[in-house]
């Protein structure tokens, strides 16, 4: 069951790295042509990247406690990678640096709370 669930996340991994990329590739709605706006639509397609990312390396599915603060944890570290896809292909804005430190925060605290779930 490991195993299959390491490539279904390694499928999600990769899908969600070609949607950041290419965000209109399985929708026709136009993109936005703000690059801000971009960077937001490129920020969605994170989840499947933090949900890959916990398919691949997650395994302790038995207890509750950690599983909900790891899929906090993953969900958000995908957003953030987003996020800094984003940076690097559509440009540096100053209210996306907000948001990104907003991100990084909530992932230091669910990381926290992870560390204090494990006891």
């Amino acid at each position: 069951m490991f195993s299959s669930l390491k490539i279904i996340g390694a499928v999600l991994l990769l899908a969600g790295f070609v949607l950041t990329y290419k965000p209109n590739l399985i929708s026709k709605f136009p993109l936005p042509e703000n690059a801000y706006q971009m960077i937001e639509v490129r920020v969605k397609w994170g989840f499947l990247i933090g949900l890959g990312i916990m398919l691949i390396f997650y395994n302790q599915w038995s207890d509750w406690k950690l599983t909900v603060c790891a899929v906090l944890f993953f969900l958000t570290l995908g957003i953030v990678i987003a996020r800094l896809f984003g940076f690097v292909l559509d440009g540096f804005f100053s209210k996306q640096v907000i948001w990104l430190t907003i991100e990084i925060v909530v992932l230091i605290i669910v990381g926290i709370l992870y560390s204090y779930a494990d006891n």
